[in-house]
């Protein structure tokens, strides 16, 4: 039987037309993933999120929500609705357009962020919640902590819960010179030594009328000679206990390095600063039973605390200070040093402080508890400083410096 071709066509049709032929699947834009980050950066395959993380402090710059579409067909609209800890609304983006031109693609991420650090964010700390809306309909919810950041000088400048008894034998002697009068700065030295003294007085029970603080111009080349040949003999008794910090320059010599007091010359270090071995011979001389040392500086002959190295005297070799941590000078004085003779002593730029003395105080406050016994032994303490790193999880352990 002869079958005209618009008869079959017909037919066909009839019978459902594609009953034949391949389906076709339909295109739904969808969510595929969404993400809490600190940050999103662009990569080879687009943008993606870096340090995935569900808790932030307020010192972090920000919190971001990264999402990824897939199978994206037309134009569509994304919201994001961020809600503080009270549960309110804290922030919405409202309806914005994404795949503008409608073309189909496979994926594409999008991201929306709301600042932390030194925002107002940073007043609600608590859980927090993120909701995203692909074209009003809710297709994620992320929930995330903002804490409170650490401030190690706030810390330590408030004092342990439980308030330590002053104790009349103890003494600190604390040097902080961050501007020099003939040498170039010494990046936050003031911050770290009224760090120090405020540990002392607070933690380790040494009373305000038994510190001496030398900040700055303060830190003569005469003033410091006095403090430590003369009048701190005629201070400290028979049995007491003595800390002494500085932190500041240090210049290398072919004899022995020197401390570079506020008017010193790098120059002319034999007159005008304090040779690292008389400071120890005189501080040996003193009726104390124990004198620690902290100094937060090195002898290279190169700038400390910059963030590109730099030359304090030109054509200066390193000094030939042997620092071991800890350095057993005598029966009574033991140092912990932030260098050795041909290291530099950094800075903590992020946390506002040398490198060495904020692990040295953060491992004084319990860091540097290794073995949880809740004491602090001096083995644990420059072990703990000598590396850049440690946690904050340990706080107010008894120090016992020996």
């Amino acid at each position: 039987m002869n079958i005209s071709i618009a008869t079959f066509l017909i037919m066909i049709l009839l019978s459902g037309g594609c009953a034949t032929a391949p389906e076709v699947k339909k295109r739904e834009t969808r969510l595929a993933d969404a993400m809490l980050a600190k940050d999103v950066i662009k990569g080879v395959t687009g943008a993606v999120p870096v340090e995935m993380t569900g808790t932030f402090t307020t010192e972090d710059p920000q919190v971001v929500t990264w999402i990824r579409l897939e199978e994206v067909v037309g134009i569509h609209t994304i919201r994001w609705d961020w809600y503080n800890p009270d549960g309110r609304l804290y922030s919405t983006t409202g309806n914005y357009q994404v795949n503008r031109d409608g073309k189909y693609r496979p994926s594409q991420a999008s991201w929306h962020r709301i600042a932390i650090s030194g925002e107002k964010a940073a007043s609600f700390p608590g859980r927090w919640e993120v909701r995203v809306f692909l074209d009003d309909k809710p297709v994620a919810s992320r929930e995330f902590e903002i804490r409170e950041a650490f401030d190690l000088h706030r810390y330590i400048s408030r004092g342990p819960k439980t308030k330590v008894k002053p104790d009349r034998k103890k003494w600190a002697l604390i040097i902080g010179i961050e501007r020099y009068k003939k040498a170039v700065p010494v990046s936050y030295a003031e911050r770290d030594a009224r760090s120090i003294r405020d540990y002392l007085m607070n933690f380790l029970g040494v009373p305000e009328e038994n510190t001496i603080t030398l900040i700055n111009e303060m830190a003569t080349k005469a003033e410091v000679d006095v403090l430590i040949k003369d009048r701190l003999k005629g201070l400290i008794g028979e049995g007491d206990t003595l800390y002494v910090y500085y932190s500041g320059h240090g210049i290398p010599s072919d004899e022995t390095p020197y401390l570079l007091p506020y008017d010193g010359d790098p120059e002319s270090p034999r007159i005008t600063a304090y040779p690292v071995d008389d400071l120890y011979k005189d501080l040996d001389q003193l009726p104390a039973r124990d004198v620690f040392v902290f100094m937060d500086t090195c002898f290279s002959g190169r700038i400390g605390r910059e963030e590109r190295e730099s030359i304090l005297i030109a054509g200066a070799r390193p000094g030939i200070l042997k620092v071991r941590d800890p350095l057993l000078l005598s029966r009574k004085i033991i140092v912990v040093a932030a260098a050795k003779a041909n290291q530099l002593s950094n800075f903590y730029k992020e946390k506002e402080h040398g490198l060495f003395t904020y692990y040295l105080l953060n491992g004084l406050i319990g860091d540097a508890d290794k073995n949880a016994d809740r004491k602090v032994q001096l083995g644990e303490l420059s072990s703990y400083a000598g590396r850049e790193g440690g946690s904050e999880h340990c706080r107010c352990s008894q120090v016992v410096l020996r």
